[in-house]
């Protein structure tokens, strides 16, 4: 009411800007002057003018008031336009799956703050238990808790990748193999070890999938990946890709909180999530 009063330099203005009457604008000037022991306003027949106390007043608050309408605004306008969506995810999802989601989810909603957390599957289940992340896509297997509401999307496959020619027809060892492997708290480095039926010793534990692609470039080692990894991930760093039929798929589910208040773009990244797991994500 101080800065609107002291904009218009009319306590009937200020009302009307405000949409209160002017006895209620006049009463909580005279209370903000009694409390701050300070007189901001001379009145005279023209309207209200500011004492010299008044306007080194004015002068700090309206910035900040400038900045609040700002903030306001802003909010508004991405309520309308998508608002925020925090997305927690598996890294091995981020190349295929988090690519496809991020482009269909600015293609509805373009003024949309996106944010997008990569970790392994136990901290994304917990970053969703802890209201850190709106949405979670993680691995089946490492879903638990009673709080958590988990819906299906879609399985996926593995598949080996290496520097060198593997015959796909030819029998495959993994435990002969110099395997690079993410630390044992990701859930695919349990998949492998379940699927072999023994611990791995790892050749190099390494929990970036961008990382572990170059290490198999660069070394003798091999990786177990998902298998629609982007060509120009696999292709340009001279690698090859085995599918590997006899590793377990798995199965991707979207994970949230139980009561979460679903927004526009919390649902739209769950339709579309679904709209992918319905096509074939194919290798590339």
């Amino acid at each position: 009411m101080f800065v609107a009063v002291a904009r218009a330099n009319s306590l009937r203005e200020a009302a009307d800007i405000l949409g209160v009457t002017q006895p209620a604008v006049s009463k909580q000037i005279r209370a903000l002057e009694a409390s701050l022991g300070r007189t901001l306003f001379l009145r005279h027949g023209r309207g209200m003018q500011l004492t010299p106390d008044g306007r080194g007043l004015f002068l700090e608050l309206e910035p900040l008031i400038n900045a609040l309408d700002t903030a306001l605004v802003r909010s508004s306008l991405q309520s309308q336009q998508g608002g925020t969506l925090r997305i927690a995810t598996v890294q091995t999802l981020v190349a295929s799956f988090i690519s496809m989601l991020s482009r269909e989810l600015f293609d509805v909603y373009p003024n949309l703050s996106l944010t997008i957390h990569c970790d392994s599957s136990t901290n994304v289940v917990e970053s969703i238990e802890r209201d850190r992340a709106d949405i979670g896509f993680v691995y089946e297997t490492a879903v638990d808790g009673p709080d958590l509401v988990s819906q299906p999307l879609f399985e996926e496959t593995l598949a080996l990748y290496t520097r060198f020619d593997v015959e796909a027809d030819e029998p495959l060892n993994l435990v002969a193999l110099k395997l690079i492997v993410p630390p044992r708290a990701y859930a695919l480095r349990r998949i492998v070890e379940r699927a072999l039926g023994a611990p791995v010793q790892p050749y190099i534990e390494c929990d970036s999938l961008e990382l572990s692609l170059r290490l198999v470039s660069m070394t003798d080692g091999v990786t177990v990946l998902p298998s629609t990894l982007p060509r120009d991930m696999v292709e340009d760093r001279g690698l090859r890709r085995r599918l590997l039929p006899s590793m377990p798929a798995r199965r991707l589910v979207a994970l949230s909180r139980s009561g979460h208040r679903a927004s526009p773009a919390f649902d739209a990244a769950l339709e579309i999530a679904r709209r992918i797991g319905t096509r074939a994500i194919t290798p590339g």
